[in-house]
């Protein structure tokens, strides 16, 4: 079964319709389109390139153009050090990246810039693409050490757009405004709904706060999506419904007092719970749920499963067109991933009523004493109730116990006894962190999740 040709079709269908809002330059659906093919006349001889895929029109025209040349484009994090992208690049096989600007790396072919394929001067006739083509290739976060190629096909980004559209509506009408990188499957995800239903997206290559809610406005903005720490400096920022009809967060679990704020300006929240294996959300929350089931990430069907349940919680699993079929790199993280046909999150959790809930990564699970302890359970009941700003209870191990929860916190003041006086009478004593270290500013990951994985590190060579 062949793909839609999804800009082609657009350019058909809206050819004056505005595609992308790029530093207040507006581009057509056609002129997307024409630009696109003379890309792909300069990508077609590519089986597969890597693309520094920072928020650019250029990179716009770049992704596009690989879809009609039916390239496989591997994303590459514009955060990396040249060492890393080495190492992506050659995990992938891949030996060609296309930049902005030059960079220095071994054994790979740079002097191929964004630019000289915008210069093509003759247009190629887009190939149709099968949906178990691959169209994107993307790293994981790399949150638990060890980062896996995902890739992600034409039919996987089509059934992901499907999934979103279900709980979270949009139309050719809507707006969304797009500041999450198009390196991660959040920002690249925004682009393919987009051009497949012909929306208009806003496209920031970074996020400033004063120039989002002056776009919300100037254009009209229907849809957002953002991660928590960016909707409450957006919060922070004055932030106001103004013309949305949703702010799809995702990306890490939302506190209950940004929720919170956020609710009692009337803004309307979808919470979703998604990966890069599963081609973004997999599931959300609307505002309905949220008010019926508050801290849950939306209903389920039977394309969730637990696995390995204990008093009902479990190791959340996920099948559909939307999940990826097997790892690029390793290849032999297949055996560990999937099982009876679902697609492993290494997310535990709970449903009840109908809605899932999350409670925290398997592998940040902490094992003490025989009782298993959730490290996202005391950082929520920290955060609703102190000034911490941001946190992470990691395992330290201990001759008595086996494991015991060290709270490291960003505060701009000791906190220690105020969070001790707040777990006292809200979790059991075994929950409560036997050692605290407070610091300026957490590790996080590039898209603005703290790293428990890098913090704990960095504790233990400290302490």
């Amino acid at each position: 079964m062949m793909v839609m040709e999804w800009l082609k079709e657009s350019a058909l269908v809206a050819p004056d319709k505005t595609a992308i809002i790029y530093n207040d330059k507006a581009i057509t659906y056609l002129s997307l389109y024409q630009h696109a093919l003379k890309v792909a006349y300069a990508l077609h001889r590519y089986n597969r390139i890597a693309l520094m895929a920072e928020n650019t029109l250029d990179n716009v025209y770049m992704i596009h153009g690989a879809m009609l040349a039916g390239t496989e484009i591997v994303m590459i994090n514009k955060h990396l050090t040249a060492a890393e992208v080495a190492r992506q690049m050659k995990s992938v096989q891949v030996d060609t990246l296309f930049t902005t600007k030059e960079i220095n790396i071994e054994a790979v072919n740079t002097n191929t810039f964004v630019n000289d394929a915008l210069r093509a001067t003759t247009t190629y006739s887009p190939v149709q693409n099968n949906k178990d083509d691959i169209l994107s290739i993307m790293f994981t976060s790399g949150t638990t050490g060890v980062q896996k190629a995902v890739p992600q096909t034409y039919g996987n980004h089509e059934a992901s757009a499907a999934l979103c559209k279900e709980t979270f509506t949009y139309s050719s009408h809507s707006v969304w405004l797009d500041t999450l990188p198009l390196f991660h499957i959040s920002g690249l995800s925004i682009l393919l709904r987009a051009v497949m239903d012909h929306c208009t997206i806003v496209l920031h290559d970074g996020f400033h706060e004063q120039q989002i809610i002056n776009d919300l406005n100037t254009y009209k903005v229907t849809h957002l999506s953002l991660v928590p720490q960016t909707l409450e400096r957006l919060l922070r920022h004055g932030l106001e419904p103004y013309y949305l009809q949703g702010i799809l967060i995702g990306g890490a679990k939302l506190d209950e007092r940004i929720l919170t704020q956020a609710l009692k300006r009337n803004i309307p929240i979808y919470t979703s719970f998604g990966m890069t294996e599963t081609c973004s959300q997999m599931i959300t929350a609307t505002p309905d749920d949220i008010l019926q089931a508050r801290n849950s990430v939306g209903r389920v069907n039977d394309n969730f499963r637990l696995f390995d349940c204990v008093n009902g919680i479990g190791e959340i699993g996920v099948r559909g067109e939307h999940v990826m079929h097997g790892y690029l790199y390793p290849e032999s993280a297949y055996e560990d991933t999937f099982r009876d046909g679902f697609f492993m999150t290494g997310d535990i959790g709970y449903i009840q009523d109908g809605y899932l809930y999350i409670l925290d990564r398997r592998k940040d699970l902490i094992i003490s004493g025989g009782e298993n302890i959730y490290p996202s359970e005391i950082e929520q009941v920290i955060l609703n109730n102190t000034e911490v700003h941001a946190i992470a209870v990691i395992p330290k191990s201990d001759a008595q116990w086996g494991q015991v929860p060290v709270c490291v916190y960003e505060a701009d003041e000791d906190l220690d006894k105020a969070i001790i006086n707040v777990l006292y009478d809200r979790l059991a004593k075994y929950k409560h962190p036997k050692q605290f270290v407070r610091t300026d500013a957490l590790i996080r990951t590039s898209n603005g999740k703290v790293s428990r994985h890098k913090v704990k590190e960095w504790f233990d060579e400290m302490y």
